[in-house]
């Protein structure tokens, strides 16, 4: 293999040579039309040879985006400074090639050109392997192909533009030989644009190198323009290749447009950075939240460590927790951000008496941007008088309001929806941690860990939907029933539009508190990650490359999410390493066992995920029907130690096959329950139905 790696460098160069020495070595009276054929053919060899090379470069990827754009930059500036430099020369070279009187030019010239000639050609291949890792970046089924036909006719244009420098051919008086230069240009140009929108790596940028870079575009993207005007207008190399000159020409056009798109694109995300930049920083603050307080009890470190953290998450200048005491004790300022002295000090329960008598109603997330023109919180003022804008979060565990959790700023309109629901996310991990600290202080530890299950276990169940959404033409149901302890089953709803609804559904490995808190970490991650309306493919890419970093290697989930549309009646999804979907086509009495290929998020940092990941999407018809389930389904074990398992499954669906969702669901468990006979179960028990009607 090492010896081929060199010889795919050496045969191309060898036929470069070969173009060169055959070049200098004719004499005026040699230069003619066979001369010019017998080059070009040998150029043509070498740049067929030469294109592999484009594939094999590296100096692009997801994790290093800004090298491969570091390395485009530099090149274009020198290769443009180095045209320019030398433009007039080689614009007097070319001029006397075009002279009827062509005398053959001295030795210093031909070295001249012939070395502007191998700089193209590096230069050109350099650019087209950089742009070609750019555009495979987030690479789709049809981007590689794509791209290689755009090399195809890169080629088949610089071959078909001959014609015109060969005046003594009998194609150039051949006008359907023109005309087929002209159609195989027009599919070279819609190649370039559909290969320049190809710019996902400007998701990989955060703020400052989207800024970075749009300063860097202002300089390179006129450099570029004025670098293919200036090649068109001297043509440097025409004299040693016509036809190296074309793909040299061609290849700028699309690089001058791949560069043009992706400025644009970038001013497109600008406005957002800052907003991509924040979310970022509050799904890492909601890791360092539920890592931190999943292990602090000590009880004056904890509350400060959950005003600290609220604040962080929603860039707050005030925070303060307010809990009730201990078996409905009066409600206190525990903890607090930023307030001074005498407002600690003067603090009373009275100023937020209606918004604590609303919150006790409604027990929803309060968002006020102007204090003063809501009632429920103006009276606020007399107490902390330089606030404008306010979030206030009930804390509830156990379907008991326990305390509220407060952000502030100075000025007005500071917080906008999507602080809210952090900081709502936040709150239900704070709950959790408040609750399971006041059970440590006590001296019972059976007391205490019965208490920490309980309220974790309300708190897993508090995470999952409270109803069922709508989508037209689509029944959805789905159950959870957890086991003595709390586990890590999940399952959740993403609207993405009118007509599309995400569906997740997971397990976390192991059991007990700490799955509980890995899998209300998950929820947190999904959220998030959904308001970015991913495909199923990259949704868990971005999950797996955040959670990777955060569980310890012993941790893992499996998961299926998916994307539903009522409009296509189409299900996309993908599966990490989860239990097959079982599908049953309403014509037909059987069921089919849906699973892709896909790996456990967070058993491997990325490469090897995202290479095992397979998306598949498939129709659905009236009367057809998904079943989503986890392993504690299966698993399911009766007094004699047999397992449910999915042949007794698959019959129970089928069994009701043609019933409506909300029976289907009833007819599982009672199966499964009847299987029990009365035995404990001993995991979760999950899943989601999916029925067309």
């Amino acid at each position: 293999m090492k010896y081929l790696s060199q010889l795919s460098l050496l045969l191309p160069l060898a036929f470069f040579v070969g173009a060169a020495i055959q070049y200098v070595g004719l004499s005026s009276s040699d230069y003619t039309f066979s001369s010019m054929v017998i080059r070009d053919g040998f150029i043509m060899i070498s740049l067929i040879l030469s294109l592999p090379l484009v594939y094999k470069q590296k100096w692009a990827s997801d994790r290093n985006v800004l090298r491969g754009l570091r390395h485009l930059f530099f090149l274009v500036l020198i290769t443009s400074a180095i045209l320019f430099l030398s433009g007039n020369r080689l614009a007097s070279l070319r001029d006397r090639f075009f002279d009827t009187d062509f005398l053959r030019i001295n030795l210093g010239d031909n070295v001249l050109i012939i070395s502007w000639a191998f700089f193209a050609i590096v230069f050109m291949l350099i650019a087209l392997g950089t742009l070609r890792n750019l555009i495979y970046i987030k690479r789709k089924k049809s981007t590689a192909a794509i791209f290689t036909w755009l090399m195809i006719f890169l080629l088949l244009y610089s071959l078909t533009s001959l014609p015109e420098y060969y005046t003594d051919s009998i194609l150039n008086k051949v006008p359907l030989f023109k005309y087929l230069n002209y159609a195989v240009l027009f599919i070279l140009i819609n190649f370039s644009v559909v290969n320049s929108f190809r710019v996902s790596w400007i998701n990989y940028l955060n703020k400052k190198q989207k800024i970075a870079c749009f300063w860097g575009g202002l300089i390179l993207v006129p450099v570029q323009i004025l670098f293919v005007l200036q090649f068109r207008h001297i043509h440097p190399i025409v004299s040693f290749s016509p036809l190296l000159e074309r793909f040299i020409e061609m290849g700028m056009v699309f690089i001058t447009i791949y560069l043009c798109m992706s400025f644009l694109a970038l001013l497109a995300h600008l406005p957002t950075a800052k907003l991509y930049d924040r979310k970022i920083q509050q799904i890492q603050s909601l890791h360092d939240l539920s890592r931190a307080l999943s292990s602090e009890f000590n009880w004056n470190k904890l509350v400060r460590t959950i005003v600290k953290l609220a604040s962080e998450v929603t860039e707050a200048e005030y925070a303060w927790l307010e809990l009730y005491g201990p078996k409905k004790g009066a409600l206190a300022l525990i903890s607090s951000k930023q307030l001074i002295e005498i407002e600690r000090k003067s603090w009373n329960a009275e100023c937020v008496e209606p918004l604590i008598e609303w919150f006790k109603r409604t027990k929803e997330t309060m968002i006020c941007n102007q204090i003063n023109k809501n009632d429920l919180v103006k009276n606020l003022r007399t107490w902390k008088k330089d606030i404008g804008s306010l979030i206030a979060v009930p804390m509830i565990a156990s379907d008991r309001v326990v305390g509220f959790l407060y952000v502030g700023k100075r000025f007005e309109f500071g917080f906008e929806q999507d602080d809210a629901e952090m900081l709502r996310a936040f709150s239900d991990h704070a709950t959790i941690a408040v609750e399971n600290a006041r059970l440590v202080e006590e001296s019972i530890v059976k007391e205490r860990l019965e208490q920490e299950l309980k309220i974790a276990h309300e708190a897993q169940m508090k995470l999952l939907p409270k109803q069922m959404p709508t989508i037209e033409g689509i029944e959805l149901d789905a159950v959870c029933v957890t086991a003595n302890e709390v586990g890590g089953d999940y399952y959740d709803f993403f609207k993405l539009g009118d007509a599309k609804l995400g569906i997740v559904i997971g397990d976390v490995s192991g059991k007990g508190p700490s799955a509980a808190f890995y899998m209300a970490e998950v929820k947190g991650i999904m959220e998030a990650l959904s308001k970015e309306v991913l495909s199923p493919e990259e949704m868990l890419i971005a999950a797996n490359e955040i959670l990777y970093k955060n569980f310890d290697r012993k941790t893992f989930i499996s998961l299926i999410y998916g994307i539903l549309d009522a409009k296509s009646k189409s299900f996309t999804f993908c599966r990490a390493g989860h239990c097959p979907i079982f599908f049953v086509r309403g014509e037909k009495d059987e069921c089919q066992r849906l699973e892709p290929k896909g790996l456990g998020v967070g058993l491997d940092p990325g490469p090897l995920f995202e290479k095992s990941l397979q998306q598949e999407r498939i129709k659905l018809k009236r009367g057809d029907t998904l079943l989503l389930y986890t392993d504690g389904v299966t698993d399911a074990r009766n007094r004699d130690g047999d397992e449910f398992g999915e042949k007794r499954l698959e019959d129970a669906l089928l069994a009701v096959r043609d019933k409506v969702s909300i029976d289907i669901k009833k007819h599982l468990i009672h199966t499964i329950y009847s299987f029990f006979d009365g035995q404990n179960a001993y995991d979760d028990l999950t899943f989601i139905i999916i029925k067309a009607v």
